[in-house]
Order: structure tokens, then sequence, then C-alpha cells
């Protein structure tokens, strides 16, 4: 679903009909229905999927790179990883864990996203892909696209990673003016904040608490169209990546322009 969000595919095509706004608001209460089967798990699933998710980010990127030689398409378990990663990083990890590791999802998100267009742009299934040779990116692979294409050819990864970013900080960060007070703030480390169970981090206390909140529920889905035609009406990518909420991350590191960022992003993974 948030895939079909990300890329403004149908929803139609599996179910013959529902739209974006219905599917928003049944966004929340699949969210629910994952948290509800993750707790009744092994207790060591969370921790499981939490350990996952640092080594995927402590790996190479060769290890998950998309491509092959032979110039065929990118396979399930390495196109999709990023986005199986970003998924399993909400249901288990802390909203500051999250922030530690966004910066390297995007990155990540940038090739997957790069090498998926320049395989869908091969003339045949043994010629590699224009600015690809032997299953990596040149290093000028960016030049054909230009600012406005380059945009729209990783728009759909932007609009994927900034809609985790929506539901991490809407589910876990505590607000000020919460009426049930959690023991530990929502964006707690992920070191052992129990409550008085002992057997929840703080921030779990934060993400039970708003999924048993319906009001909050019902109310998400609006801040999140919100944001979907925000996103979508960006015209560059320093707007979009502002809007994404990463901006200050993508220009730093000794990069002045967002272009900079993305080169470098593309080169990275034949590394």
């Amino acid at each position: 679903m948030l895939a079909r969000f990300a890329t403004g595919a149908s929803f139609s095509v599996d179910c013959r009909g529902g739209g974006r706004e219905s599917n928003s608001r049944f966004l929340p209460f699949m969210i629910q229905m994952a948290r509800h089967l993750l707790d009744q798990g092994s207790p060591s699933q969370r921790r499981n999927m939490a350990r996952a998710v640092s080594a995927y980010i402590s790996s190479s990127s060769s290890d998950v790179r998309p491509s092959s030689p032979s110039g065929t398409q990118p396979t399930l378990g390495t196109e999709e990883t990023v986005q199986f990663m970003m998924v399993n990083s909400f249901l288990s990890e802390s909203y500051e864990s999250w922030l530690q590791h966004r910066r390297a999802f995007l990155q990540r998100g940038i090739y997957h996203a790069y090498m998926q267009h320049t395989h869908s742009r091969a003339p045949s299934a043994t010629s590699p892909p224009q600015g690809v040779e032997s299953g990596t990116v040149g290093q000028n692979a960016t030049a054909e696209a230009g600012k406005n294409d380059l945009l729209s050819i990783i728009r759909p990864m932007l609009v994927y990673t900034g809609l985790i970013e929506q539901l991490q900080h809407f589910f876990k960060v505590k607000k000020s003016a919460s009426a049930t007070p959690a023991r530990t703030d929502g964006a707690s480390s992920t070191t052992e904040g129990e409550d008085e169970s002992g057997n929840l981090e703080g921030w779990e206390v934060v993400m039970t608490e708003r999924l048993l909140n319906v009001k909050e529920l019902l109310g998400f889905p609006n801040e999140m169209l919100s944001w979907l035609d925000d996103i979508s009406s960006a015209e560059d990518l320093q707007e979009a990546f502002d809007i994404v909420g990463v901006l200050a991350e993508v220009l730093s590191g000794g990069f002045t322009r967002c272009e900079d960022f993305v080169q470098a992003a593309i080169n990275a993974g034949k590394s």
C-alpha cells in the first residue's frame, strides 16, 4: 500500500474499488494489526527485526544493490529490500534510531530508484541500460537526466521515505499536550527504557497509546494526504528534500547542492 501511495499506482487493481482517500483511512488500522501480530509473536521477534535493520544499514552497498551483470530486472529481495527494511525499522525501532538510519536509507533508496529506472529503459534484456556498465552506474550517470528528470526518477523513493517519516513521527513521538503521559519520550533511545511491566520500551508505550486512540488514528489520513499533495507539487530536489524533512542531512558532509548528494548516492551504489 505504501508503494502505491509513493508511485501513484491505482489502488483498485486488486480490489475493484477504493481510492487514495479510503486507503489512507485504512492504513492506520493495518498498522494496528501489524503491531498486534508482532506483539503476539516471540518476545525476541522485535529485537531480531531491529538487529536485521542495523545489519542492513552497516552492510556494504554491494550486498544489496539491485543490478545484475546481464542487465536483467532486479529480483525481489534486492530491489525491494530498502522499502522492506524501512517498514521493519518502523515496527521495531525507536524514532531516534530511525533518525540515525534515515540518511543511509535515503542513499540506498536513491540508488535503487535510479537503477530501477535505468533497467526499465534498457533496449533489451542483454544490453545494459544507458549510463550502466556491467550492472554499475557510471561516474556521470545522472548527467542525462537533468535536475527535473532526476527528481521525477527518485521522487517515488522520496515519497516512500517521507511516508515512513510521517508514520514514525506520528506513532512514536509523544505530544507535549498528550492526556496520557508515558514514562519515556517517544524519541528516546532504544536502550532499555521499560515501563512498569518491564516489557515495553518508552517509544512502544507511546505507540501503543496512539494505536488505541481512534480519534487520532482517524485524523492521521488527513495529515498524510496533505503531505502527499505537498511532495507531489515539489518542483525541484531542494524543495522535495525539504518537504520530506531531510534537507539538513542532505546538505551536510560537504554537499552544497542536492544534485551532488543524489549523484554521490548513485555512485556509492557501485562500490
